[in-house]
């Protein structure tokens, strides 16, 4: 392990479209200390491809041979990571430059914190919004592809329909408190046809619901959080953004395509 190193991780699967400008918000975070580290899952496409054209001694590409699924991906790369913190990244979403550096200041200085996150702004390409997601700065869950935690071991049970979430609430609160800072520092997009990993894995099915309330209490919070995983596979696109604007994310910022850009610049969505 090399003491202040950031190992950014990051799975990809078909990303040709998305693939460059994720990495290059990695490659442009103000934090001087980090590797990327990709495992391809067998993509069809021209991601790998795309990866490589960039030619940054920071970045090392897998090529796997079978699509062995995200949080398996994710574990083959934790094997591999050399950093003292490890950052999680998906293959299609933006960070704003100084999130890295905010993140490991803050582990360095607070040791009862195993790992730290950041709001989340959600990107939906067909609507051109971005609604912003705020968490408390104690947590027991923040947005996955914010998340830096502390290279101690760690690795995701597969098994479990929200393998992130049992990760953030079973594995990783086990040895410390998650923190997250109160700055929208992630962009988590929402594909404008679809095909995000969050709106396909969870089934309306009896482990789905099993694997759902042994990490999430039985709540008005919870019941929401459940409506928003399911709604989407059996209501219509309007009822879908009614349900949004009224319950699921009434009390969001809601913020439009054209001001963000204004207001954020360097960052390239």
């Amino acid at each position: 392990m090399k003491h202040g190193l950031v190992s950014i991780i990051v799975v990809s699967y078909n990303a040709e479209k998305y693939i460059e400008k994720t990495l290059r918000s990695c490659l442009a975070q103000t934090y001087p200390s980090f590797e990327i580290l990709v495992l391809d899952n067998a993509s069809d496409d021209k991601t790998v491809e795309v990866i490589k054209n960039m030619t940054d001694s920071r970045i090392t590409v897998f090529e796997g041979r079978e699509n062995v699924g995200p949080y398996a991906g994710l574990n083959f790369i934790l094997g591999r990571a050399e950093g003292e913190y490890i950052a999680v990244q998906d293959h299609d979403d933006i960070w704003f430059p100084e999130k890295i550096a905010k993140q490991v200041e803050f582990l360095k200085n607070n040791d009862d914190s195993v790992a730290c996150g950041t709001n989340t702004l959600y990107y939906f390409e067909k609507k051109e919004v971005l609604i912003l997601n705020k968490k408390s700065l104690y947590t027991n869950f923040v947005d996955h592809t914010s998340l830096v935690f502390r290279n101690m071991g760690f690795r995701y049970d597969i098994n479990h329909t929200l393998a992130d979430e049992f990760f953030e609430k079973r594995v990783l609160l086990k040895e410390g408190r998650l923190f997250c800072i109160q700055e929208p520092l992630t962009v988590h997009r929402i594909k404008k046809g679809g095909g995000n990993l969050s709106s396909s894995r969870f089934t309306l099915s009896s482990k789905s619901m099993m694997d759902f309330f042994s990490v999430n209490s039985i709540s008005a919070r919870s019941f929401l959080y459940l409506i928003d995983l399911l709604f989407g596979k059996f209501l219509s696109e309007g009822v879908v953004w009614f349900v949004r604007r009224k319950i699921t994310m009434r009390n969001a910022k809601w913020i439009s395509l054209e001001k963000f850009q204004e207001h954020f610049p360097e960052v390239i969505l």
